[in-house]
């Protein structure tokens, strides 16, 4: 089944609202705070998903040198969209500071700016190292281990998501490997009336699919929706799924919700979305194949037992078994 922007839902089950959770700011890392929903007590995880947040950096906060095991992170770095009179869906960024700011041109539409900014640095133990921009994507497998750090590249403000997904008992200590796709590489697709645009991080959405490989199956997509539009997206029967609000408010089956709210989704073969308000909507809708496996966690660390947590820490502290640059690596941010 595809998606559609009719008014009527095709649906046979469709999925409805079962938990409602406001990501609330916390610090982490050092000195950057971050919106978390997914991980709180609240809703401590979403097999196969661990971990949601909202991330908003200036320099010199960041995360600096840390280590993960077990599992995949997925970093998506945040455009701000237009919401001028033209709903041109434009990144947009309006600066608080001054008129003349540097980091900033004239809006096409003549109502704000591009955003200009909004990077970040990653590098690791093994030697990698690359800037992700403003739309771009850095899926990261850890596996069997990783040390990395993540900092913001430029002044200004740094603001993405960042996803964690669990890894399957037999995909845990595999080797780490990293997808990355440039803003103009992510698939992207549209309604037959113009008025929902889906930007394909993982899985299919409007006609659009996305190259990315998914060890836990994953469907990952960023959606933005003018006023009055209707969506009706299929989700696969049988994985859990949540929506992320990132801007804006709209109804999803009969809740409604704003921005910095996760709505987990139960069970059925697809959500339908309503933006019944004057300004843009904008939200991810994620969704992945339960592994059904015992998760055990520790900071970086997610294994599927105590000892194997144990182990992960000794492996760390002593450099082995994927950890034998940890003790001779810092990175230069």
């Amino acid at each position: 089944m595809s998606s559609s922007a009719s008014d009527a839902a095709p649906f046979e089950k469709p999925r409805a609202v079962v938990k409602k959770v406001l990501a609330e700011s916390q610090p982490e890392g050092q000195g950057a705070t971050v919106r978390r929903s997914i991980g709180r007590h609240e809703l401590r995880n979403l097999d196969p998903f661990l971990l949601l947040d909202e991330f908003t950096v200036y320099k010199p906060a960041g995360f600096p040198d840390h280590p993960h095991r077990g599992f995949e992170t997925v970093t998506y770095m945040l455009e701000v969209r237009c919401v001028c009179s033209t709903q041109c869906f434009a990144p947009l960024l309006f600066c608080s500071t001054h008129a003349s700011c540097s980091l900033k041109r004239p809006h096409p539409c003549g109502s704000g700016y591009w955003l200009l900014q909004g990077a970040f640095t990653h590098q690791d133990f093994a030697g990698h190292k690359g800037t992700i921009k403003t739309g771009d994507v850095q899926w990261m497998t850890a596996g069997r281990g990783i040390v990395h750090s993540e900092m913001p590249a430029g002044d200004g403000v740094h603001k993405g998501l960042q996803l964690w997904i669990n890894l399957s008992s037999k995909d845990k200590m595999i080797e780490p490997r990293y997808q990355e796709l440039e803003s103009k590489d992510i698939s992207r697709g549209e309604s037959e009336d113009g008025g929902v645009e889906a930007r394909v991080i993982a899985g299919e959405a409007l006609g659009a699919a996305s190259p990315v490989y998914t060890r836990t199956p994953t469907m990952y997509v960023d959606f933005t929706m003018r006023p009055g539009s209707r969506l009706h997206q299929p989700v696969p029967e049988g994985w859990n799924a949540f929506v992320y609000v990132v801007d804006g408010e709209g109804v999803f089956g009969r809740e409604t919700a704003t921005a910095h709210y996760c709505l987990v989704l139960g069970p059925g073969d697809g959500v339908s979305v309503w933006n019944r308000s004057t300004r843009p909507l904008r939200f991810v809708l994620v969704a992945g194949q339960p592994l059904g496996e015992p998760v055990v966690q520790h900071g970086p660390f997610v294994m599927n037992s105590r000892a194997q947590i144990q182990k992960a820490m000794e492996d760390y502290y002593y450099g082995k078994n994927g950890f034998e640059r940890a003790g001779q690596w810092s990175s230069s941010a």
